[in-house]
């Protein structure tokens, strides 16, 4: 039995909505993560110019090597890898017929290659169909987003309580 056009609508609307608001939240996470990662970048010249506990090229070691890139550079890294994941990129959704959905909310050219092609998939969608598929696709997506954000987060934390042990046991 299929559902009354008012409800369909409010459906729809509500939908559009919600895949609004994934979308302003996967391009936040991208916002944050170029701001934390300049931040850290800052906060790391502070560390380096007052500790000048930097692994200097004649006096290296490959452990001092490791150490600077493995707890210094690594954060930065991480907050770079949370920009990576796209739209293309993003985790599968689950239990989608790839055939009952036309995919016209993003468009793949691979899929649509004439205007008229994309003409008849939208005439011929079930829209609420396709935005709770881009719901899900982009709601996948923000969590991935999210998860390797708080993953460099950590990172960042760690490299600061690890150059501030450093420090510490050098003036002890």
């Amino acid at each position: 039995m299929s559902e009354p056009s008012s409800d369909r609508s409010t459906t729809l609307k509500y939908l559009e909505l919600a895949l609004a608001e994934v979308q302003a939240t996967v391009r936040a996470y991208d916002t944050k993560a170029q701001i934390v990662g300049v931040g850290y970048t800052f906060a790391i010249n502070i560390v380096a110019s007052v500790a000048e506990g930097f692994p200097k090229a004649e006096s290296s070691t490959l452990a001092a090597v490791l150490i600077f890139w493995g707890i210094v550079m690594a954060p930065l890294f991480l907050f770079g890898y949370v920009l990576y994941p796209s739209r293309m990129t993003a985790p599968k959704v689950d239990s989608v017929s790839d055939r009952s959905l036309k995919r016209v909310l993003y468009v793949e050219t691979s899929r649509h290659r004439t205007v008229e092609d994309l003409e008849k998939a939208a005439a011929s969608s079930d829209w609420v169909r396709e935005m709770s598929f881009e719901v899900l696709k982009v709601s996948k997506l923000r969590e991935l987003k999210r998860g390797r954000f708080i993953r460099a987060l950590y990172a960042a934390a760690f490299s600061f309580a690890f150059l501030f042990a450093v420090q510490v046991w050098r003036v002890l």
